[in-house]
């Protein structure tokens, strides 16, 4: 006998209840797959002598920050509309800076704006550093920055990938943290 589902409806509290685990479960995943992506990060900036290591560190790390950047889109979705935020907040948060000398939660709203960014630059920093590759794996070489961009797109890369960590840990609420 095939289950049937419940027919009863879903109480707010029942969805606020699902919403915030689905909220914290995407945020763990994407926090391990930042953790991931930040150890091999570390890993292919040293001077490897051996390059099975060093292309299993490069897949390591492509493949965990392309699941961590699938993991970012959803929780962003939800954690913002948990939060109800407007989105001219969103993109232009420095419009909030006068309110959050008088107004202290707004420094951690605006320390979560200022992640959000820092996540978006890094992720799209790293597609635009692989590109160049995949398109080369993909049998159609082609660049799209001038000749010694990359190297400066690499260290915007490795320069902000710094700064999400001390933003992780104090936009973390500190009971989550105990």
């Amino acid at each position: 006998m095939p289950h049937k589902p419940s027919a009863a409806p879903a109480s707010g509290a029942a969805l606020t209840w699902r919403t915030r685990e689905s909220s914290r479960h995407l945020l763990m995943a994407m926090v391990y797959s930042l953790a991931i992506a930040g150890a091999t990060g570390v890993l292919l900036l040293l001077p490897l002598r051996n390059e099975h290591l060093t292309l299993m560190a490069l897949v390591a790390h492509l493949t965990s920050g392309a699941l961590a950047f699938m993991f970012f889109i959803p929780f962003l979705f939800i954690h913002l509309k948990d939060g109800r935020e407007p989105l001219v907040h969103i993109v232009m948060p420095w419009r909030l800076l006068h309110t959050a000398r008088r107004h202290e939660p707004l420094y951690h709203r605006l320390l979560g704006y200022a992640l959000m960014w820092c996540l978006l630059l890094v992720f799209l920093s790293g597609l635009a550093i692989a590109f160049p590759a995949l398109a080369y794996l993909a049998n159609h070489p082609m660049t799209l920055l001038p000749y010694g961009g990359h190297a400066l797109l690499l260290l915007a890369h490795s320069g902000v990938s710094l700064l999400i960590l001390p933003a992780l840990l104090f936009h973390f609420p500190k009971r989550a943290l105990s």
